[in-house]
């Protein structure tokens, strides 16, 4: 159930809640052009630094700490498998050390973190993001911002889904502990599948009646009920951002593309340090969630 409590819009009076989606909208790009301009980890690492300080700040490093958990075997297997099997060199790696048969490339692990750092900056700060944001704002946002009303309406509708159909399961699961069935493990998920999908079929049928008989689809200009408020401060926020976001990647292209940024050459015991560690997040995560279907 912890993915079930980090993917939920958390309430709360915060100044990031305070703050305007169309602004956090705004960084979020920021941030994601420059991950994908930067190939430089450093300050890519101080982005995910910063977003933890912002968590801390909005009382939110819980709910960051337990969606960055989810995504932990993705983001270990990229230095794990970059440091043995390096793509950026062929023949001409350069070793670093050895751990058992393994072979830890200098240059796999400078890729690997690279690779793990862009991911880990968008991943903190689309967190930070989503979680602050009602998904009711977020659609508001969008139509402010001219998106089309189709491409709004899945987007918002997928945010707002996945938390009633988590919720379902826990009730499904709820009702089996009651009548004395399995209710943890892998083994009591699988018979909650039946019930949770006839439901999400029923809520499909009831929404597209109430959709056809608000006219979605028709022509003309839509409204809303909701209003998404965009004031001085908001403006001057979301202007920031995107003069960081264009300044960083044009930084980020110059001085921090691939080639021109150096291989990291790191101490022996901080590569080993960082390949174990990463290995350690990666296959034990994966033993863990193996052991638990089996004991189910």
């Amino acid at each position: 159930m912890q993915i079930q409590t980090a993917m939920l819009h958390v309430r709360g009076a915060s100044w990031l809640h305070r703050l305007s989606p169309i602004a956090k909208l705004a960084w979020l790009v920021a941030i994601m052009c420059f991950a994908f301009a930067s190939y430089n980890p450093v300050p890519l690492f101080a982005i995910v630094l910063a977003g933890l300080v912002m968590a801390m700040t909005a009382g939110l490093l819980t709910p960051i700490l337990k969606v960055l958990l989810v995504f932990t075997p993705v983001t270990a297997s990229m230095l794990v498998i970059q440091a043995i099997a390096p793509a950026v060199c062929s023949d001409d790696c350069t070793p670093a050390t050895t751990i058992g048969p393994l072979v830890i490339y200098q240059e796999g692990i400078s890729h690997g973190l690279s690779l793990t750092s862009r991911v880990l900056s968008m991943e903190v700060i689309a967190i930070l993001a989503l979680i602050t944001t009602n998904p009711a704002d977020l659609f508001s946002a969008f139509a402010r911002l001219r998106v089309p009303y189709m491409l709004n309406f899945m987007v918002s509708m997928t945010l707002q889904l996945i938390p009633v159909l988590q919720r379902e399961v826990q009730i499904v699961l709820s009702a089996q502990r009651s009548r004395g069935m399995k209710s943890h493990g892998f083994g009591s998920v699988v018979p909650s599948f039946v019930p949770v999908f006839a439901g999400a079929f029923e809520r499909v049928q009831q929404l597209s009646i109430s959709l056809e008989s608000r006219a979605f689809g028709s022509s003309g200009q839509k409204t809303s009920y909701r209003q998404v408020r965009f004031g001085r401060l908001d403006r001057a926020v979301a202007i920031l951002g995107l003069a960081v976001g264009l300044a960083g990647t044009v930084v980020g292209l110059i001085w921090w593309s691939a080639d021109a940024t150096p291989v990291i050459v790191l101490p022996v015991w901080a590569t080993v340090a960082i390949f174990i560690v990463a290995a350690v997040m990666f296959v034990g995560i994966i033993v863990a969630a193996l052991l638990a279907i089996a004991r189910s």
